[in-house]
């Protein structure tokens, strides 16, 4: 189902500034897509996926979005177009958000961190190896999930789904998830603030085609924000990743704790790669709040963590995963014991 690899010809479009990126966008409907580092979109078209090749490029690498911004009151803002190394190497983003820093630096391979950007990270389809490889998948404008009877041991949901089981690929959307991050998103009629959780629903239906993000074919994200981290509050993360070195993960946790001396004040726990969306853990949530973090108390906020689960049995199967998962959130808790 792949093609010759040879990048399409299309046409590309340089804005000077985001509203004239969103009017090109709008000019050109559903066959303009925006890039700046293009690590993800060259791929697709590369590999000749139907419904994410575009035969028009709005390159906006050049937009004054490129930026990281810390103030104590106002908290975090990172344009759009910021390399994934700048989070991964900011000091204060390493001081204050230690959840953000250390996912930043499990994204992909170093090459792909200088290129690949904030924006894009969140953004980013799925890397079921269905959809890239062109299959006429529910996301590819077909009318079935290949993942659900396949290969589904590695990019397929722990905790269902519906049109798609696809996992939600990214790093960075997990923490900022864990962090109540919101993103600003630019389309016609203006700036629009949301929830990142809104952005990344897991699952949305837009302009005809089913999607990971609810974003119109005429809008863009130009910056995310993250509050300030609360007070006596601590954050970590972990990763597991079949290869150490350059991988997506097969299960991810990003935990930010606030503490009242030794006691657990308010829990934020989010698993990454194994849902479609970053899957909030509100189980294991509500039962750290009042907990102490000790051996036991870890062990059955792990379990707690996959409440719900419900892993595929048809195809190969991907209930290991669940285990791989209590595992993560066991080793992120356990950084902040």
């Amino acid at each position: 189902m792949s093609s010759n690899n040879e990048v399409p010809k299309f046409g590309l479009l340089v804005p000077s500034t985001t509203e004239q990126a969103v009017s090109l966008l709008t000019q050109y409907g559903g066959q303009a897509k925006i890039m700046s580092g293009g690590t993800d979109l060259l791929y697709t078209m590369k590999n000749g996926v139907k419904y994410k090749t575009p035969e028009y490029v709005v390159d906006i690498s050049g937009l004054p979005l490129n930026y990281i911004n810390y103030d104590a009151t106002d908290g975090l803002r990172i344009g759009a177009t910021t390399p994934i190394a700048s989070i991964a190497s900011d000091p204060n983003i390493a001081q204050y958000y230690p959840v953000l820093n250390q996912a930043a630096n499990t994204v992909a391979a170093p090459q792909l961190r200088n290129q690949g950007t904030a924006a894009g990270d969140v953004i980013q389809d799925t890397w079921c190896w269905y959809l890239r490889n062109n299959y006429p998948c529910w996301q590819n404008g077909g009318n079935v999930c290949f993942g659900v009877l396949g290969d589904n041991r590695y990019y397929q949901s722990i905790f269902g789904g519906r049109l798609t089981y696809a996992v939600n690929p990214g790093d960075t959307p997990v923490a900022y998830f864990a962090l109540n991050a919101d993103v600003a998103v630019q389309g016609p009629g203006g700036t629009t603030n949301m929830p990142i959780s809104q952005l990344l629903p897991g699952e949305a239906i837009v302009d005809g085609k089913v999607k990971e993000n609810s974003l119109q074919h005429n809008e863009m994200v130009t910056e995310i924000h993250v509050p300030p981290p609360p007070a006596n509050s601590k954050s970590s993360w972990y990763k597991v990743r079949a290869r150490q070195s350059f991988d997506f993960a097969l299960a991810s946790a990003a935990v930010v704790l606030t503490f009242n001396g030794s006691t657990i004040s308010h829990a934020s726990l989010v698993l990454g790669g194994v849902d479609v969306a970053p899957h909030r853990a509100t189980a294991a949530e509500s039962y750290l709040v009042g907990q102490s973090l000790t051996p036991s108390t870890i062990q059955e906020a792990a379990v707690k963590a996959v409440e719900g689960a419900a892993p595929l049995t048809t195809g190969t199967g991907n209930s290991f995963r669940v285990f791989l998962t209590q595992g993560a959130v066991t080793k992120a808790l356990t950084l902040l014991s």
